[in-house]
């Protein structure tokens, strides 16, 4: 006797994201683009989500995915809104330029574009059906069956995916629970303190030839970029114990006028622009890289979860976009969910040297950055003024060599 029954038609995966950051956001519009179900959990509240301090670089290497997200909207709206990055670099205190590279050392017409945070999400945001993200609520802990991932939340909920993705952050509660901890342990203080903001033009003596700049100078720095529409974020280091605040010498501007008194212009300039209710300071941490394996079973990481990084090359942001990207396109290869824990490990192990190698760099870059004594500021900037360019380059210029591609994938029509 025959039997006759139906073809086994392989399904795509059904994504579960926690975290609705520049990582979390990307991986969902990625998903949306091959045909894969995805949902996105936010413990903020949407207003909350949609804020941020200051701005962010989005360099030429994450634009190459976003050009590919989305038929391009993505890309086309951050160009539309932030401001390109171009020729800029670092100078010294007194304004005598150290490295300064432009767009055309890694062959391009800009190095990609700067926004304001707050409008990067927006615009990630809007790129999302509606119904995609679901804010205010807090992820809890996680099973994984074998066959599927149930989601726990604080409220009680539950949601059940063939993938969950951490991208929760420096202290992701998913990487807390994949180590079986409520908590992750502390991460590494890299012993300077961050200010963040944006101000308007206006008048300020800002060199026109650089969309952006950063100043060293001993034990601190001072850095600003254009993020469109005749604004600029600014980001100010110093070295400092940990949690301190600036309320013992009357707020925020009057620390940066304290630390920043000798430098030239347009530094002096900017801090009198600055508004105390809109600048945010923070610690600056990171955490160890983990091995070629972030994640067991069917739950893996991206961005600060996996791999948190010092904001001194301005790819943090970049690797989680790069990291949204390369899940979605081998999510495409699984041809039945038995084989989605072997290719969440291949990803891992995919990212695992560029992620260690941006984030060795940036800690690098930060020691540079923060020397602490005359001597050895001398030294940095004599050795950075004495090295040819073209040589100079090469310290970065690997950054800007990933290439996306959905090779094979075809995309789906838009959601």
């Amino acid at each position: 006797m025959q039997t006759l029954g139906k073809a086994i038609v392989p399904t795509m995966p059904k994504v579960i994201v926690i975290g609705g950051g520049i990582g979390g956001l990307t991986l969902a519009r990625a998903c949306l683009d091959v045909g894969i179900e995805v949902k996105v959990y936010e413990k903020r509240q949407l207003d909350t989500m949609l804020s941020g301090p200051g701005g962010i670089f989005i360099q030429r290497n994450a634009m190459r995915v976003y050009r590919l997200l989305w038929g391009g909207k993505i890309f086309n709206r951050f160009y539309e809104q932030g401001g390109k990055i171009l020729k800029g670099g670092f100078s010294s205190k007194t304004g005598d330029p150290l490295y300064i590279n432009s767009p055309e050392f890694v062959g391009e017409q800009d190095l990609g574009v700067c926004l304001l945070r707050p409008e990067l999400q927006q615009i990630l945001y809007e790129a999302l059906p509606q119904g995609t993200v679901q804010t205010g609520i807090a992820f809890k802990s996680f099973e994984d069956t074998g066959d599927s991932v149930k989601i726990y939340f604080q409220d009680g909920s539950t949601e059940i995916g063939d993938i969950l993705v951490g991208a929760d952050g420096l202290y992701s509660k998913v990487r807390a629970c994949l180590d079986g901890k409520e908590l992750l342990e502390d991460p590494v203080y890299s012993g300077m303190c961050c200010w963040r903001g944006y101000f308007d033009r206006g008048n300020i003596p800002l060199d026109p030839q650089y969309s952006w700049m950063e100043y060293w100078g001993r034990g601190n720095r001072f850095g600003y970029f254009d993020v469109g529409g005749g604004r600029f974020s600014f980001y100010a280091f110093n070295n400092s114990k940990v949690a301190v605040n600036d309320d013992a010498v009357g707020g925020s501007i009057q620390a940066l006028r304290q630390i920043f008194s000798d430098y030239a212009q347009p530094v002096p300039a900017i801090i009198e622009t600055l508004d105390n209710k809109k600048i945010y300071r923070d610690d600056i941490f990171d955490r160890e890289p983990l091995s070629t394996e972030w994640g067991k079973g069917r739950v893996t990481l991206i961005g600060d979860a996996a791999h948190p990084v010092q904001p001194n090359l301005g790819q943090g942001g970049c690797m989680a976009v790069e990291d949204a990207f390369e899940i979605a396109k081998l999510l495409t290869l699984s041809v039945n969910h038995e084989q989605i824990p072997s290719l969440l490990r291949q990803y891992e192990r995919s990212r695992s040297q560029r992620v260690t190698r941006v984030f060795n760099v940036s800690r690098q870059v930060g020691t540079l950055g923060q020397t602490n004594s005359s001597i050895g500021c001398f030294f940095r900037n004599w050795v950075y003024k004495l090295t040819p360019r073209w040589l100079a380059d090469l310290q970065f210029k690997w950054l800007f060599d990933y290439q996306p591609s959905w090779e094979k994938v075809v995309s789906q029509p838009d959601i």
